[in-house]
């Protein structure tokens, strides 16, 4: 197709959900299309750009102003990898991070968010079930009846009905109620 075609790149989302073009340990932003797209790296005033088409580089243009940050690109394959997980499964955000940790090189850990952030950024792509607008409608199974820390959540159910009584609370924190005495 082209004389100085490349496919050896990676189109990742961003923190903001926008579309990062990984190439040679750069990365680039999405910059406008006609024809073909053409991407711009993602520092400021540096004037490197790349043009694709389809699934294949055609053209690179203007030098990198700055030095290659090795492991950023990796980096953010990897979150953007962790957070596909985190919506598409329920997995553990533990074990999911150490797995993603482990393909890593050396210069890309040093790069990363703190294990809170990433474990953060992994809980909030799960996918809520939607809210019941009746007691009817409550679907009590056990994947939903335990915190992220694996505790139980579902103090008392007293069964299925319309005058069901559900308290969800852990164990610990009803024992931290006051105690009052009326009589």
């Amino acid at each position: 197709m082209f004389a100085n075609s490349d496919t050896s790149f990676q189109i990742v989302k961003s923190s903001k959900g926008t579309n990062k073009l990984s190439h040679d340990g750069y990365l680039y932003i999405f910059n406008r299309e006609a024809i073909k797209k053409e991407w711009r790296c993602d520092v400021r005033g540096c004037k490197a750009r790349i043009h694709s088409v389809d699934e294949t580089i055609i053209k690179k243009s203007g030098e990198h102003s700055h030095p290659q940050e090795y492991g950023k690109d990796e980096v953010t394959v990897m979150v953007d990898l962790m957070r596909k997980r985190g919506r598409e499964t329920n997995d553990n955000p533990h074990v999911t991070i150490g797995e993603m940790i482990s393909l890593l090189s050396e210069s890309a850990k040093s790069l990363l968010p703190n294990q809170q952030a990433l474990k953060m950024m992994h809980q909030r792509q799960r996918i809520a079930p939607p809210n019941p607008v009746s007691l009817e409608e409550l679907q009590l199974d056990a994947e939903n009846n335990k915190t992220f820390s694996n505790r139980n959540f579902l103090f008392y159910h007293s069964g299925i009905g319309p005058n069901r009584i559900v308290i969800f609370a852990t164990k610990e924190n009803i024992e931290i109620l006051p105690c009052q005495r009326y009589g």
